[in-house]
């Protein structure tokens, strides 16, 4: 019984991370280097509402909802979640362990909202590299953060997010 348990308690830190819990994301502008961008981060009844602006002004141009990912096994292929906003486009990003040229580089994956909830389905393996170079292979557990973004252009941030999950 003990034995059974024991696996049962590994295989679920191993496999999965439950990414629900609101004290394990974070808001993160381009203020961190000189941008203009701002963000609001809100969580109530189970739902992530992300508001603010991206502005490109002084080299910026994101906001993110990021979460520190804690070791997941390569069995992990990628994140689903509910989300709804405002018609605009927003992204995925990833960022590994280990070295990085530049510091920032991320892989990404962009989706599209409009103002009903849809289910989105994201394999890590559809991610691609969006800038600089990484040391680690695009491997569940090679991640060190994870993120939902609105990243590029000048607009106004307003999205909604649910039942995040890896799957």
């Amino acid at each position: 019984m003990l034995r059974t348990l024991i696996l049962t308690i590994f295989s679920l830190n191993a496999f999965s991370q439950p990414l629900s819990d609101p004290n394990t994301w974070r808001g993160v502008t381009d203020q961190v280097m000189g941008g203009v961008s701002d963000l609001i981060i809100q969580h109530e009844d189970g739902v992530f509402y992300m508001s603010g602006n991206v502005s490109t002004e002084n080299n910026g141009g994101f906001v993110r909802l990021s979460n520190s990912i804690k070791l997941l096994s390569n069995e992990v292929q990628g994140i689903k979640f509910k989300a709804k906003g405002n018609n605009e486009t927003y992204e995925i990003h990833v960022t590994l362990k280990g070295l990085k040229i530049p510091p920032w580089s991320y892989f990404s994956k962009s989706f599209e909202v409009n103002d009903s909830w849809q289910q989105y389905e994201i394999f890590f393996s559809d991610l691609k590299l969006a800038t600089g170079f990484t040391a680690a292979s695009l491997k569940a557990k090679n991640i060190k953060d994870l993120s939902i973004a609105g990243y590029g252009r000048d607009f106004k941030v307003d999205l909604a997010i649910k039942d995040i999950t890896l799957f």
